[in-house]
């Protein structure tokens, strides 16, 4: 494919590298063109018709760059993610790393025409929650593949690759770019006034305290709350627009966005353009019955968007939609939307630098920030991109805010966690030598000697509860643990329900609603569900099986313990099963609308792969059969909105 631009010196080292054979780690600020080095690696084994994986750590961001590839390179590209398998023998296949990694484990010579594999996100591997398979995913890479990881800076970057070195024969190259192509102004809005720098911020007195006079009390001071409208009506004025605004908080989103409705960011003709174009593709996408289609149309048509997991799926692609068109000129978003996702403007806003790390909140972290930071200035479009930190003493001081802005990048620091299905998975291919396995690991490779005791130790006393509950029997694996090893995070409360029969006793509505109940996780300060009788029983046996896991796993010392079922939206999956149009779920549940699809469509993988196991029986695959069938329909069927395309 001929391209009518000059590759950077980082791309062409990197493609050079790629060339000789060697595995490469692109390390390089958001926006400077990774993706570029990624798409020569695809063209070349499309050339050598050889196949390459591409991994991306979230499903909106696979979703994504299946429509890129399938685009950019007709009938080569094919996705399998929880939700969606589509050409999956395509020679570009896109998936997520968990797919991957499971892949690598269950199925390894799926993989054998494969030649490379595409890490986007590579410093994923230091998330809390998934960090793990990342990791796991480059321990278990074939010899004949070949990786490219694409990152954000690392500064443990030599760290890392003689870990990677150390497990693997294949020589390990990398490339560091530090300067971005488009450079970043930042700005700070406190007290209603806008500074060029810290410095001027500082010494404005923004920040001073609260002063005593003799043995009185301090005197409290006014601080002036930063006006969001007229910051905005700057940017429109110095044609600063598109702006993205980051904001941590859905309903947050929301608010700002009804607050600055009095501004009309469009044109006559862009307001024509947008309201048919949104009108075009709310029809294609069949949600005309979705309120919150209703809601957002008036900010639509002023060039004003939100944008979050609680919205419809197909409505967040709508909205990512119009915003690549340059119609919509402000969203209100959270973070996710800066996660590889290419949705690049001139002018980002942080509306907060604090948010959720897991359950606590702190402060950003720097990669974090300029993950978001880095979406500002459009390569080819803008000379600059432009950052305002909206900054409010009473919430933040200087140092914090100084080393969130020119601190250094957190490092890459292991997140191992193998859980009960990677063990399976181990032991199957390993037997007792998978205790070999954790050498291998860049937890091994950073941890000091007390850290790889008590690491080693809790592989080891999982392996014994498997045997204790009759997983590992006689060093092979029981029917229940081949069902178990498909159902990463369910393990035991799948195995347990297995074993004694309980899935054969119930009919398709409740499957659904038990396997809903054990996938749903509930945000803070949900309030108790109202449950039929029926619920409350079956709430009452899941709590027998738990009871059970948990006095195992206290006996073998392993924590956390296996997650709890939480049957919040039990009685909306029964009325979705029995043909409920999905607006009318409200009556049952009190999340957003997006959520709930997320929800049913993580149930639904889980069928998926119990009905994988050669353990099933039968006629348990035909009940998980028709109730995959039942659930997989209009806004949750996933394949259905990317099917739209093509």
């Amino acid at each position: 494919m001929k391209r009518n631009f000059q590759f950077d010196p980082f791309q062409k080292q990197a493609i050079e590298y790629c060339r000789q054979g060697n595995s490469v780690i692109v390390s390089a600020p958001t926006g400077a063109g990774k993706t570029l080095i990624a798409e020569h690696v695809i063209e070349d084994c499309l050339r050598k018709n050889k196949g390459v994986i591409y991994t991306a750590p979230i499903k909106a961001l696979s979703n994504q760059k299946f429509r890129d590839f399938s685009r950019k390179y007709p009938g080569s590209s094919g996705i399998l993610t929880g939700d969606v398998g589509l050409n999956t023998s395509a020679p570009i296949l896109i998936m997520t790393t968990e797919i991957f990694r499971n892949t690598l484990l269950t199925d390894p010579e799926r993989l054998a025409h494969r030649e490379w594999v595409i890490f986007d996100e590579i410093h994923y591997l230091d998330d809390i929650e998934r960090g793990t398979v990342w990791e796991e995913s480059i321990i278990l890479l074939p010899p004949h593949m070949k990786m490219l990881a694409l990152s954000a800076t690392i500064p443990n970057l030599k760290e890392f690759i003689a870990w990677m070195s150390s497990i693997h024969s294949l020589p390990v190259k990398s490339v560091v770019e530090k300067t971005r192509p488009v450079p970043l102004h930042l700005f700070f809005q406190c007290r209603n006034r806008v500074f060029p720098d810290m410095k001027a911020m500082a010494s404005s007195g923004a920040f001073r305290k609260q002063t005593r006079a003799g043995n009185e009390p301090a005197k409290p001071y006014q601080i002036k709350s930063n006006k969001l409208s007229p910051l905005l009506y700057q940017l429109k004025q110095e044609n600063s627009l598109p702006c993205i605004y980051f904001s941590f908080s859905r309903r947050r989103c929301e608010k700002l966005a009804s607050q600055v409705t009095d501004i009309d960011f469009l044109k006559k003709e862009e307001k024509d353009l947008i309201k048919s174009t949104f009108r075009m593709l709310v029809r294609q996408f069949d949600i005309e019955n979705d309120p919150r289609v209703e809601e957002i149309k008036p900010f639509i048509s002023k060039g004003i968007a939100y944008h979050h997991a609680g919205l419809l799926p197909t409505l967040k692609e709508i909205i990512e939609r119009l915003f690549t068109t340059g119609l919509i000129k402000l969203i209100f978003t959270t973070e996710t939307f800066a996660l590889g996702v290419n949705m690049p403007a001139r002018t980002c806003i942080f509306d907060t630098l604090s948010k959720y790390y897991g359950r606590t909140y702190h402060p950003l972290k720097t990669r974090d920030f300029f993950q978001m930071a880095g979406r500002a200035g459009r390569r080819g479009l803008d000379k600059e991109g432009f950052v305002f930190l909206r900054i409010d003493p009473r919430h933040i001081d200087l140092p914090t805010i100084d080393r969130i802005i020119n601190g250094n990048y957190e490092p890459i620091v292991s997140q191992l966690r193998s859980s009960y299905a990677t063990v399976l998975n181990l032991y199957k291919l390993m037997g007792e030598k998978l205790l070999d396995f954790y050498p291998l690991s860049f937890h091994f490779f950073q941890s000091n000697p007390q850290e790889k005791r008590q690491a080693r130790s809790l592989i080891k006393r999982k392996i014994s509860l498997l045997k204790a509950m009759g997983y590992i029997d006689r060093e092979t694996l029981s029917e229940k643990a081949e069902l178990a090893s498909q159902v990463y995070s369910f393990e035991l409360q799948v195995g347990e329900m297995y074993d004694q029969g309980f899935f054969d006793m119930l009919d398709e509505p409740t499957l659904f609603s038990l396997i809903l109940s054990l996938v749903y996780e509930p945000r803070k300060g949900m309030p108790r569900p109202v449950l039929t009788k029926g619920t409350k029983k079956l709430k009452k046996k899941t709590f027998n099986f738990l009871r059970d896991i948990y006095k195992q796993e206290r006996r073998f010392r392993i924590y956390p313990l296996s997650k709890k079922f939480y049957f919040h939206l039990s009685e909306a999956g029964r009325a979705w099963y029995e043909g409920s149009d999905f607006y009318h779920l409200d009556r049952y549940v009190q999340i957003d609308e997006g959520e709930l699809v997320r929800y049913f469509r993580i149930a639904i993988q889980v069928m998926r792969e119990m009905k994988a196991s050669p353990a099933i029986s039968d006629p348990l695959k035909k009940k998980l059969s028709l109730c995959m069938s039942r659930v997989n329909r209009d806004v949750v069927d996933a394949e259905k909105q990317l099917r739209q395309d093509f």
